[in-house]
């Protein structure tokens, strides 16, 4: 993956490398996506980039994080501090080897947006993040319990579909929707 920072560089594609490994044990991705992984996921993920730095100060927090897709990718090429969710005990061990492995400031927490609102972490982001996590209102929903107000929620939702209610398109296929109480 080509960044121009090399060091931002190295650490994204040590990070497709991971996700490579670990992949045909926890079905992380589609296997027909691990080729071309850096293209499919991580240059995807990081168009939601200007949109997170412009954010003010705070940590930032990727729902559902999965594989760690967007959530991984921003925090590499951001150096801000990320929290992910995810509540799967397989994937967030693949979680935590991961950001141990590209010494990464995140946090893995074990648990669903719900959880982890009622465990403290509500109004506690400048942002929060969905990829493929439900559809887009549904998303939005899921997401906004976590973040302050005046902090937002972006929405990969896809390019052919529409983006949830009251938001603005930030790149084709991602939403943002700001967060007023």
């Amino acid at each position: 993956m080509e960044h121009p920072d090399p060091a931002i560089s190295e650490l994204l594609n040590r990070y497709a490398d991971i996700v490579r490994e670990w992949a045909p044990r926890l079905d992380l991705v589609s296997p027909t996506d691990l080729p071309r992984f850096e293209e499919r996921h991580i240059a995807d993920s990081l168009r939601a980039l200007p949109a997170v730095i412009a954010a003010g100060p705070g940590p930032c927090v990727d729902v559902g994080s999965g594989a760690g897709l967007p959530g991984i990718p921003l925090a590499i090429a951001s150096g801000r501090v990320w929290r992910l969710l995810e509540p799967r005990a397989r994937r967030a061990g693949f979680l935590e080897e991961a950001v141990r492995e590209l010494g990464l400031p995140c946090e893995v927490i074990r648990m669903s947006a719900a959880e982890a609102a009622a465990a403290g972490f509500d109004a506690a982001h400048v942002v929060a993040t969905a990829r493929a996590l439900a559809k887009p209102d549904e998303a939005v929903a899921i997401c906004r319990p976590l973040v302050s107000p005046g902090g937002y929620v972006l929405v990969f939702h896809g390019e052919r579909s529409p983006g949830p209610a009251e938001s603005e398109e930030i790149a084709p296929g991602i939403a943002k929707v700001v967060v007023t109480e």
